[in-house]
């Protein structure tokens, strides 16, 4: 891991992060003043589970993913972290350890930002305190959303969302050759909670459909159709 001093453009990033954004610029930039931008490579962890959450995180540029181990040694793909933006961060105001893993998937820089000293701001500043908490609310709509899903969606829905979202959160520079990748085709399947042999049957209806190529790399064919199938 290598480091740098954080640049004007990290900055202009930093502060589109809400939970960042709301202690206001002067409060922001003291707590910068001691932060640095890390470079990780692929194959790397952030941190694994069982580690004390002494920080969240902001994800600069590259690609995570948040995975969690089960007894017997198997992964299930919790979350795939593609988009400028911070993560860990209830876990670590909690002062809990982590009950994931985050492992780069490609090369990645993040801003480790240290809980003790945010808390400390925050504590002076209780005026922002409900800006923070509607921020963190996100991930409470995510993870409900989450849930419908599982509950409510077939698997072709749920493959159908899934790649149309994650062109979304990429600027649509999936295109198979060049751009971001798709994930590893297992990892789609643990992450949607899918059995690899219902993602391959709905992979083939997908590709008969004419919506997709399905390999050796994902490629979305016909957009509109896959909107179709997502509904």
């Amino acid at each position: 891991m290598v480091s740098r001093s954080l640049s004007s453009a990290d900055h202009d990033v930093i502060f589109q992060v809400p939970l960042l954004a709301a202690l206001g610029e002067e409060r922001l930039k003291t707590l910068l003043g001691t932060c640095k931008v890390e470079s990780h490579a692929r194959g790397e962890h952030l941190f694994r589970a069982g580690d004390v959450a002494e920080y969240f995180y902001i994800l600069l540029s590259g690609h995570l993913r948040l995975v969690k181990t089960s007894s017997q040694g198997d992964e299930t793909v919790m979350h795939f972290l593609t988009e400028a933006g911070s993560f860990a961060e209830a876990v670590s105001f909690a002062g809990r350890s982590y009950p994931v893993e985050c492992q780069v998937v490609e090369n990645c820089e993040i801003v480790a930002i240290p809980r003790t000293a945010y808390l400390g701001i925050l504590k002076s500043a209780p005026d922002v305190v409900g800006d923070v908490l509607a921020s963190l609310l996100r991930w409470e709509r995510f993870f409900l959303e989450e849930i419908y899903k599982l509950r409510h969606t077939r698997p072709i829905q749920r493959i159908a969302a899934f790649l149309i979202d994650f062109e979304d959160r990429n600027g649509g520079a999936i295109d198979g050759t060049s751009g971001k990748n798709f994930p590893d085709k297992r990892q789609i399947a643990s992450r949607i909670g899918i059995t690899p042999e219902t993602f391959s049957r709905s992979l083939r209806k997908l590709e008969a459909s004419g919506a997709i190529s399905a390999g050796p790399k994902l490629q979305i064919l016909d957009r509109e159709a896959l909107l179709e199938l997502a509904h």
